[in-house]
């Protein structure tokens, strides 16, 4: 369990120079550090802009060495727009915006992010014109929700990095310990609700002219031991008051710990300054109208019939890992009784543990816990079991979270894609890899119309392991060669769906072969394709790879649906599918079928072979890909 060595910055304000002169001392006599979080405006606010343009380039050269890795928000100002085009074309791994909300792994810590402040407009063509700044100026209802999402799929958050202090987090702490230069203790009450939700061991923000490192707050016990979170405001870089915008700490990522020691208390704690304020069992009203000050909370009165009761832990029963073991994919009717009769056939279950999310919805995992550490081994083999028609996931106590991963990659009975299945279809197969596969598309719109899919049941690309995901990458590349052999352009799609028949979706990346002259056409014809049908796109990082370009799609989808382009030069664009939209399965196939010049081959159906044909096909496509195959 290492521990990462982190350094937090208040807003930079475009003095770039003077914040990596002080990063770089630090650095010396107290590093290494891991990395730079930098919360707050990032870029300069008025005619500074100018020379922090040049400063800037100078780092992203290399004429300036950039002293640890800077991972920032706070994407505005009057030079923001041209520094962050600076940053996209340089493609530097040093200097890197988060994004406008969402969370990523940063140096092994799992990072939220919310940029801006709350769009407080009314106007309707102002909100238009806001909703969507390039700058990042403001954030809307939207980029709340990806960031409560994401926090949802990724688990315990190490760091949440915003540019406004939460409304209440000066209350609940005795006024000596709050500084005196502090004379605004206003904030944002949707920051405070997002990190009541969020729960972050550390929340930096950057919008106040004073340093403050709040006493740590203990968050709500939802069934399974609470932690505790820790508030840093930081100054900006070189005020003139002298405040300190500058934090370092040492944090062991919550993903590499286990649960006693995530929970334990620290000396001086305090309750937490949101629950008052917030209240605790609230959902987020979801007609909300974003023109308005702030955004509608509902109270949350009762549970749905079909959720049973949360089991909180037995009187007298002494809390013992080693004696516990934990249960994900939990059915939400399955009462405490339940759960006890299911396990008692591995020993004597002493006690149930499992509470409310920070929504007051019945959580999906929980602990059960054993009289003897023996029954521990003998519950950890009905892993893959179900109860009540869901399927379990069962873990000990003591394992960290980043050990429990749901049981994937099992060749599922009536796949058309699980090529590990013996009635599997081998005679579209183009080639195939050690973890994934290439075979020529039933239906194909052209004849270099492919599809890239792992070997075993995945349901997408971000629950693909890292070497398949590799793999998979390595072919992408493979054919964008071949294609451009052949005067042509790569362009591709994943739709995620999940589907509850067949053991759900098996991931799978249509890749086309497009006329390079349509080439430049692609991104405005799937833009200008979304905008028709009511929905939008959202351009991930330019330039990320590997396990980083998963990381900003996780980011933005976190577990649900999604509509993800890959377009020619490798620039990205995904839609995360809310529940109950409505987008048609075949609309990626629609704009291809347009840019080949090809729009009446859109329909899959009308498109199909015999076998012959098919046959045919697909060993015309080997020929043409041998050259450049991976695997030869």
């Amino acid at each position: 369990m290492a521990a990462r060595k982190v350094l937090l910055s208040g807003p930079c304000h475009g003095k770039l120079s003077a914040l990596f002169k002080r990063v770089a001392a630090v650095n010396k006599s107290n590093g290494p550090f891991d990395v730079l979080l930098c919360s707050g405006q990032f870029f300069a606010a008025g005619d500074e802009a100018d020379q922090e343009d040049t400063e800037l380039q100078a780092y992203l050269d290399g004429s300036k060495p950039v002293p640890v890795p800077t991972y920032f928000i706070g994407a505005h100002g009057k030079g923001a727009r041209k520094a962050m085009q600076a940053l996209a074309a340089a493609n530097s791994d040093r200097i890197n915006y988060l994004g406008r909300a969402g969370v990523q792994t940063v140096a092994g810590l799992t990072v939220a992010y919310l940029d801006g402040s709350q769009l407080a407009v009314s106007d309707g063509q102002k909100l238009l014109s806001l909703q969507y700044n390039d700058s990042c100026l403001y954030y809307n209802e939207d980029d709340v929700r990806r960031v409560k999402a994401a926090a949802d799929a990724a688990g315990d958050v190490d760091v949440f990095l915003t540019c406004e202090w939460p409304e209440g987090i000066t209350s609940a702490v005795p006024s000596n310990t709050l500084p005196e230069a502090l004379t605004d203790h206003s904030g944002s009450k949707t920051v405070s609700e997002l990190a009541l939700s969020v729960r972050p061991r550390y929340h930096v923000a950057g919008s106040k002219p004073v340093f403050f490192a709040r006493l740590p707050y203990m968050n709500r016990d939802l069934g399974v031991g609470a932690h505790a979170s820790r508030f840093v405001g930081l100054a900006a870089v070189g005020n003139a008051d002298k405040q300190k915008s500058l934090h370092a700490l040492a944090l062991v990522p919550a993903a590499d710990m286990v649960l006693a020691a995530l929970t334990q208390k620290p000396e001086g704690c305090t309750a937490s300054p949101y629950e008052n304020a917030v209240g605790g069992k609230r959902q987020h009203a979801e007609d909300e109208n974003l023109g308005e000050q702030s955004w509608r909370w509902q109270d949350n009165k009762r549970q749905k019939p079909n959720h049973a009761a949360p089991s909180l832990g037995r009187p007298g029963v002494v809390k013992d890992d080693k004696c516990t073991i934990y249960v994900k994919n939990l059915p939400f009717r399955a009462e405490e009784g339940d759960l006890e009769a299911f396990f008692a056939q591995c020993g004597k279950v002493v006690d149930v543990r499992r509470g409310l999310n920070a929504e007051g919805k019945l959580n999906g995992f929980g602990f059960i816990q054993f009289a003897t550490a023996s029954a521990v081994e003998r519950a950890c083999q009905l892993s893959g079991q179900e109860l009540m028609g869901r399927e379990l996931y069962i873990d000990t106590a003591t394992a960290t979270a980043s050990d429990r991963q749901p049981v994937i990659g099992k060749p599922v009975e009536g796949c058309w894609f699980c090529l590990s299945n013996p009635n599997a279809d081998t005679s579209l197969v183009a080639s195939i890899g050690e973890e994934c596969y290439m075979a020529v598309d039933k239906g194909a719109i052209t004849p270099m119309h492919v599809l890239l899919v792992p070997i075993e049941h995945y349901p997408n690309t971000l629950t693909l392991s890292a070497s398949c995901y590799a793999e998979m990458e390595r072919y992408l590349s493979a054919l964008q060669t071949c294609y451009a052999s052949q005067g042509m352009d790569l362009v591709a799609f994943e739709r995620y769906m999940k589907f509850l028949k067949t053991g759900g979706n098996h991931c799978h990346l249509n890749v086309m072969a497009i006329p390079t002259a349509a080439a430049a056409k692609a991104r405005q014809a799937f833009e200008s394709s979304a905008a028709a049908n009511s929905f939008s796109f959202t351009a991930l990082p330019a330039g990320t790879r590997g396990e980083a370009s998963r990381e900003a799609l996780r980011a933005e989808v976190g577990d649900g649906e999604y509509l993800l382009i890959v377009l020619p030069g490798g620039a990205r664009l995904v839609h995360p599918i809310s529940r109950g939209e409505r987008i048609a399965v075949s609309f990626g196939r629609q704009v291809i079928a347009e840019l080949a010049g090809v729009p009446d081959r859109a329909d899959w159906k009308t498109c199909a072979l015999s076998p012959e044909e098919e046959q045919k096909q697909t060993e015309a496509f080997k020929a043409l890909f041998k050259p450049y195959d991976i695997m030869q």
